[in-house]
Formats: C-alpha cells, structure tokens, sequence
C-alpha cells in the first residue's frame, strides 16, 4: 500500500525471495516515477497499480503474506482494506506518529482498533523510523494476525 517511488517495492525484490510484490499508489506522480525505478532496478516481479488503495486491493483478488503501510498520518483507515486480503498469520508493517512516552498506549489503540475490526494481533516490534518534529517520531508497528 502507498507506494510511492517505489522505493518499498524494489528494495523487497531486490533483497528477499518474493514470488510477486504489488505497489499502489494514489498520487500519478509518483507512480510514473516508480514505473520508471521499476525498469531502471529491473525488478520484474513487482506490479504496480494507480489508483485508491481501497478501490484496487479487491480487484486484484489476491491474499499476502505481508503488507506494509507506510502512510503514518492516515495508515489506521485502511486496516479494514489490509485484512480482507491477509492471509492468517500473516504480518502487516504498520507506520504511525507518537511520541516515546505514548508508544504503549499507541501500541494499545492498534490492539483496540483491529480487534474492533474483528482481528486479534500480536506486537512483534515498535521501531523508531525517523523524526516527524521535536519529541514526535514516525514509528513502525509491526504485528502478526492471529
């Protein structure tokens, strides 16, 4: 999901084993310049889509093992899109803001919101993955269907 460049995409073809990675991303441009990356890392197992997450994960009839989100703002309004397509115990790379002193109560709101969705979760990790402003990080929850 949100795939931008495509800097996602290719790095996980280029460094695992995946069979066939997918990347959606709304913004045109930025899909033409993953369409671009796409052949210039020659990363022929990934297929890229423009479009509404929400709009194109159902026509692609597809379940994952893995699905990342990195759209910290806004990531929470499409659970409900990533898990009609995961497969059971799969993992989904979830990205968010918090500030440190707020990551267990962060991590509770998640719990709380999946299993609002009918899904029970497990935390396998919380990364820092940058700095948003003072004291404020973008993270990275990453959590196993159960």
């Amino acid at each position: 999901m949100f795939s931008g460049c495509g800097v996602y995409p290719i790095n996980i073809s280029k460094n695992t084993q995946a069979k066939e990675i997918y990347g959606i991303e709304i913004n045109p441009i930025a899909h033409k310049y993953a369409v671009e990356n796409l052949k210039l890392n020659r990363a022929n197992n990934v297929k890229l889509s423009l479009g509404d997450v929400k709009k194109i994960i159902p026509k692609l009839n597809k379940k994952f093992d893995r699905i990342l989100m990195p759209l910290p703002k806004d990531a929470g309004d499409f659970l409900k899109s990533a898990f009609a397509v995961i497969k059971k115990r799969a993992i989904i790379h979830f990205y968010t803001f918090g500030q440190e002193k707020e990551f267990e109560n962060i991590k509770k709101k998640l719990i709380d919101k999946c299993e609002k969705l009918g899904k029970k979760i497990k935390i396998l990790n919380l990364v820092r993955c940058g700095q948003y402003s003072p004291y404020t990080y973008r993270i990275c929850i990453d959590f196993r269907i159960l």
